[in-house]
């Protein structure tokens, strides 16, 4: 039963998909899944990686249930390590296009370290068994471990430019699908940016710096290859002993830029994201000139600018504290 259900929902998605029914298509891809009778049947990769390239290829905003059936296979540890490591991917993707940098990084680690970690022999043997990957013919049929491997390259790639372990690259976008499966492009994100007509003082470096989310070195000496610390009040600010970590609170100025997840003060940068009524200005980085007179909204200004428009803290996301950059 669990076979001809899965094969039917299958080719309900496969169907969806074709007339442009990018959602619905989604969820049959999910059910069919859900519905496979065994963890190594040969299309399960197929199946699962229709319904994560739909996700990925953003035709519509993922809803809350996308994010709990990428959470559910990435977290399941019955689940093989390629679905598990895709799910990361996936999720991590998401939450890099609400602007959650960290969280998403917290994710690839999650995945990284699923892909990496040393497995018994049965297992090994059973990752040598193949799947197909965009049809059923033998000649599209791949290892489980290949096909793991090279989703746990595109996960590192991305961490790498999360963490600024790769050079000038910010933002994910370079690792995200440009031309759908369906033929069109994909909407172009705007790059991270300072919203500055007038000019800003802050140097590519320090800005590049911003949007990492740290933990490569040591916020004070710079030492890297080091056990780090986390800063337990803002969980974004990394140093390698005691001394650093005092000498970056007190002279360093830590103290003056630390904030708890949610905390907010005036000439704080921050960057927004998820606006519907400007989504012109998502992923754009600002500086919150103070409270305003709405509870639960701030007053942000671009910088270099002279006019300031009014934000939920629902659209606000937090960069790494200023004193690690500079």
């Amino acid at each position: 039963m669990g076979e001809a259900n899965m094969r039917r929902h299958m080719e309900t998605a496969v169907n969806l998909f074709h007339q442009g029914n990018y959602r619905e298509s989604a969820n049959e891809y999910w059910l069919s899944f859900c519905e496979s009778p065994a963890l190594t049947h040969a299309s399960r990769w197929q199946i699962f990686h229709g319904y994560t390239s739909i996700l990925k290829e953003e035709y519509f905003p993922p809803s809350d249930q996308d994010f709990e059936n990428m959470k559910k296979v990435l977290n399941d540890k019955f689940e093989i390590r390629l679905f598990r490591v895709e799910a990361g991917l996936v999720l991590g993707l998401m939450l890099y296009t609400r602007g959650e940098r960290h969280k998403c990084a917290d994710v690839y680690f999650k995945a990284v370290t699923i892909g990496e970690k040393k497995i018994k022999t049965k297992v090994e043997k059973m990752e040598q068994r193949k799947m197909s990957f965009n049809s059923n013919s033998i000649a599209d049929m791949k290892s489980i471990k290949y096909l793991m491997d090279q989703v746990l390259d595109d996960v590192r790639g991305n961490l790498d430019s999360l963490t600024g372990n790769r050079p000038n690259t910010a933002d994910l976008s370079d690792f995200q699908p440009t031309l759908r499966s369906n033929g069109t492009f994909m909407v172009p994100k705007m790059q991270s940016q300072m919203m500055a007509p007038g000019g800003t003082s802050f140097t590519r470096d320090q800005f590049e710096k911003l949007l990492q989310i740290g933990g490569v070195s040591c916020d004070c000496c710079n030492k890297k290859d080091l056990k780090l610390r986390t800063c337990q009040r803002c969980k974004k600010a990394f140093n390698c002993s005691t001394e650093c970590q005092r000498k970056q609170w007190k002279e360093n100025g830590h103290k003056n830029h630390c904030r708890e997840e949610g905390e907010y003060k005036a000439g704080d940068l921050i960057q927004l994201n998820r606006l519907k009524s400007k989504p012109e200005l998502n992923h754009a980085v600002v500086r919150i000139v103070g409270p305003a007179p709405t509870a639960g909204r701030w007053e942000v200004r671009i910088e270099g600018g002279d006019k300031g428009i009014s934000v939920s803290t629902n659209n606000m996301n937090h960069l790494r504290p200023f004193d690690c950059v500079d």
